[in-house]
């Protein structure tokens, strides 16, 4: 029998604690107040903590869940646990096993995995992360480094509750692209819990794509921490396809001059789905600069949340934010919570924010219908250009082409997405 080591046990016991006295969060808080997870979370609140069974590898499974054609270092996680023989990395990058860190070398190991209760949006997902997750990737990217492909970490569900955690460092001056993609087959409902802790050094750069699309019986719970030193640049791509409910926090501290982020998000629902989306931006240094814009299309009976916090603290002179959420319904019984925050403690700033909800333009739709388009070719071409006016930000065509096909396969009328992105 393994012997626990008393650092790792320390911080499982405070994030069980912790659990224990936070719970799963409840439509009373402020931040869940749109979104209901209680239900959701029923079938998995007797086994919480137990680990998944181990799944077969089946490399003819894993390829065709992958990105097609995606030229990529590759690193697989199956219902949470990371897989060395699928994954193959480059040099320069230090790529380990949070499950071998914890057994090896432990101080390394609990730094993702130690939590703040002041820390912005914190709840009660995060202790249960702390308490149970298992596996992960921790990512290091060495000063200097510019990586010439991306990293894909592909996530396998196969059912059952699966804890995740990961840590991504990039060194001074370095550059890479992490590519998080979220999946498993159609007929398994599970539960996913992932927490990422992301570091950039001075001059650091890191475009990060994430994109949640698994199983409409799966509930998918995620946490982005970004902390950018001096001159860093950081860029995200948050998608949300698939899930009966996901609901994804990303909070970035703007903490060393000239720091810049660029948050992009899109989330696509229809049936009953509910996506909910939390975001902070915490300027704490001179000359940082924040972009921010997330856009929504629902069908059916679904739900989005969209929540975007800006804080400018104190002495964060020459703050450049801006701040966007567009929405559009296709269907009368959906509906949308929108909430832009402005926090601003400066005078010497400048900040924007702003927020739609609307239903396709008739005139813009009377006006493709005379140039010839059927009325499904209309709508369909117009909810395609609202979206990806998001998606045209993803600089990797491989990836942006496989997000186009998924999101709008799902959209109603049938026309064939060929003919549009032609």
């Amino acid at each position: 029998m393994n012997q626990v080591n008393p650092l790792v046990e320390q911080v499982r016991e405070q994030g069980r604690l912790t659990f224990n006295r936070l719970g799963i969060p409840t439509m009373r808080l402020e931040h869940w107040k749109y979104t209901d997870v209680k239900r959701a979370m029923a079938p998995f609140m007797d086994h919480l903590g137990d680990p998944p069974a181990e799944a077969a590898i089946d490399t003819t499974a894993i390829d065709a869940l992958a990105m097609e054609n995606l030229d990529a270092y590759r690193m697989v996680l199956i219902d949470g646990r990371l897989h060395q023989e699928a994954s193959a990395l480059p040099q320069g990058v230090r790529a380990d096993s949070l499950a071998t860190l914890l057994a090896e070398k432990p101080e390394q190991g609990i730094e993702p995995l130690t939590t703040r209760e002041d820390a912005p949006l914190f709840n009660g997902f995060v202790a249960l992360n702390a308490a149970h997750a298992r596996d992960g990737v921790s990512i290091c990217i060495a000063d200097g480094v510019q990586l010439d492909k991306p990293l894909y970490i592909l996530h396998i569900s196969s059912g059952g509750a699966a804890h995740i955690c990961h840590g991504i460092h990039i060194g001074s001056q370095s550059q890479a692209t992490v590519i998080e993609h979220y999946t498993g087959s159609e007929d398994t409902a599970g539960f996913t819990n992932v927490v990422s802790q992301v570091r950039l050094l001075q001059g650091g750069s890191l475009t990060h794509i994430r994109l949640q699309q698994e199983s409409s019986r799966q509930t998918h719970i995620g946490r982005v921490s970004v902390c950018q030193q001096r001159d860093s640049r950081y860029r995200s791509h948050s998608i949300a396809l698939g899930a009966a409910l996901s609901r994804v926090d990303l909070i970035t501290s703007l903490a060393g001059t000239g720091a810049a982020c660029e948050l992009n998000g899109l989330y696509l629902t229809g049936g009953r789905q509910h996506a909910d989306h939390h975001t902070v931006i915490e300027h704490r240094a001179p000359y940082c600069n924040s972009r921010e814009m997330y856009r929504g299309v629902l069908d059916g009976r679904s739900r989005a949340v969209f929540n975007g916090r800006v804080v400018v603290h104190e002495g964060a002179v020459k703050t450049d934010s801006s701040q966007s959420n567009a929405n559009l319904l296709l269907s009368a019984r959906a509906e949308v919570d929108t909430k832009p925050e402005l926090e601003i403690y400066n005078d010497d700033v400048k900040c924007a924010h702003g927020a739609t909800i609307g239903q396709l333009d008739t005139n813009q739709l009377f006006y493709l219908k005379s140039r010839g388009l059927s009325e499904d070719e209309a709508r369909q071409l117009l909810t395609f250009a609202f979206a990806d006016e998001v998606l045209a930000s993803i600089d990797i065509p491989t990836v942006r082409r496989h997000i186009e096909h998924a999101a709008f396969s799902k959209l109603p009328h049938g026309v064939d997405i060929e003919e549009i992105l032609v």
